[in-house]
């Protein structure tokens, strides 16, 4: 079966999709019941690179439930994890019943040993990763990993890859202790952190990726455990002491319930840093014509309903274009994506389906307003066109993962672009449309606008997350600062 196995791997490496679907679906009945977890799993793959977050769902949770293997089991679930935020449907205790299983599959994990306590005359903050690459989630975890004041803290960065670009290079040259932990197992990576005396582990990843940080933090290399920016729920792991959130993102008590970390209230839960690109590509005023709605987005976010809504506004807006642009690079892809959006009824002789991220910035600039997605909204792309000049109208959720955009918009002064229902989505579209003198006046002051809200307030942000270090620190921490 090996050859066969690689020969889909290298279709999907390949950008041939189908082909790797195809060859799958011929395996189907003939596969060992030792290797069916394989098979499940590259159905997730191919899924994924077609948009189809139903079927990568299933495919993962398949995968977890045949693979007998526990490391690689909890690899699937957590994928199975991150792609049901992409479905509509589950809400805030759908969610939760799923996360909680998680914990079962550490049922017989230990623990490394407690550490002999030596008091630190700053306290030991590090950060983990897959990697410090720049990423959608480096613009949110730039400030907290370069904005500790070295007077009070030790920043230290874990890697569990070695993949470097140049973002890599100038974190590890600002100061902090970078550690490449690539080529260690799980034991080794967790007794490197711990060899290091690290007091606060934040991870920055959840169950991104196959959730590999999580089994590092599963043996609890620090005493004190945090999840932020990285993944957008809860981690279910109880190794996690506590999860970086604000008022906008979980604002009741009840939402509390839904999760098993202590949730850590910032004034607000991100910072967004924009990258040297991004600063250099200015809105330019755009002359009054047909409008332009544009939608970047990975291909998994869509759903009926969002469809739906989009359609609407285009209807209404009879004469404005929709640009949708998905961040991978795979022809295969943007043609399931435009048979989607067709069947979906959006107009397609005004739409254009666009892959990859070549000279994506520059696309900003055809953009009068962008749509957000929903339930899972938009992040870095989100911060990322406010600060390119493009306004964004997003839909408040009922939980957690829903409610970035809410959380996004709050922090750059722009509650009025949040909606609350569907309704009050298109409403919100429409009336942004209906007037082109203030639609371009807000275009052309929506940078400054952001440079100088608390989205963007890099001092602000760090010192609130310290403050919430020491505080969590003197509740859990194993020694008095």
């Amino acid at each position: 079966m090996e050859a066969q196995w690689q020969e889909i791997i290298e279709f999907l490496q390949r950008g041939r999709t189908q082909a790797a679907r195809s060859r799958l679906d011929g395996l189907r009945g003939s596969v060992p019941a030792e290797e069916e977890w394989r098979l499940h799993e590259l159905y997730g793959a191919v899924f994924h690179d077609l948009a189809d977050a139903e079927g990568a769902a299933a495919a993962y949770s398949n995968a977890a439930q045949c693979d007998r293997f526990l490391r690689s089991q909890r690899q699937h679930y957590s994928n199975y994890l991150f792609a049901l935020h992409y479905l509509p449907g589950l809400n805030a205790a759908d969610l939760w019943q799923q996360h909680k299983f998680y914990q079962q599959l550490y049922r017989d994990e230990e623990s490394l040993p407690p550490r002999q306590i030596v008091p630190h005359s700053r306290l030991r903050i590090g950060f983990i990763a897959g990697d410090f690459c720049d990423s959608a989630a480096a613009r949110f975890y730039e400030a907290l990993v370069t904005g500790l004041d070295v007077r009070y803290a030790d920043t230290y960065l874990y890697a569990l890859e070695d993949e470097e670009d140049a973002f890599t290079h100038r974190l590890q040259g600002s100061g902090l202790i970078y550690r490449c932990l690539a080529g260690k197992n799980l034991q080794e990576m967790a007794e490197a952190i711990r060899w290091d005396e690290i007091d606060i582990l934040i991870d920055l990843c959840g169950h991104t990726a196959g959730g590999l940080t999580l089994m590092v933090l599963a043996k609890k290399p620090a005493p004190v455990q945090l999840s932020a920016i990285g993944y957008f729920d809860t981690t279910g792991l109880a190794a996690v002491d506590g999860l970086l959130t604000d008022a906008i993102l979980d604002p009741s008590e009840e939402d509390c319930s839904f999760f098993s970390e202590e949730l850590l209230y910032l004034p607000q839960a991100f910072c967004f840093t924009p990258s040297p690109a991004m600063a250099k590509v200015r809105r330019q005023p755009r002359q009054k014509q047909s409008l332009t709605f544009g939608a970047f987005q990975n291909g998994m976010k869509l759903n009926p309903e969002v469809l739906a809504l989009w359609r609407e506004i285009l209807e209404i807006q009879s004469e404005a274009r929709f640009v949708y642009q998905d961040t991978t690079r795979l022809p295969e892809r943007r043609q399931a994506l435009e048979k989607r959006l067709e069947k979906a009824g959006l107009p397609m002789e005004r739409v254009e389906v666009r892959i990859g991220t070549d000279q994506y910035l520059e696309a900003y600039q055809e953009i009068d307003i962008m749509l957000d997605t929903f339930p899972y909204n938009g992040g870095a792309m989100t911060a990322t066109a406010l600060y390119m000049g493009v306004p964004v109208v997003t839909l408040r959720g009922d939980h957690h993962s829903a409610r970035f955009g809410a959380s996004l918009l709050t922090a750059a002064g722009y509650g009025e672009w949040i909606a609350e229902s569907s309704r009050d989505y298109v409403k919100t579209a429409l009336q942004l449309a209906a007037d082109w003198s203030f639609l371009a006046a807000t275009q052309e002051n929506l940078r400054w606008e952001i440079e100088h809200s608390p989205l963007c307030d890099r001092q602000r942000y760090a010192a609130a997350f310290w403050r919430g270090c020491v505080d969590l620190w003197g509740r859990k921490g194993d020694f008095a600062l």
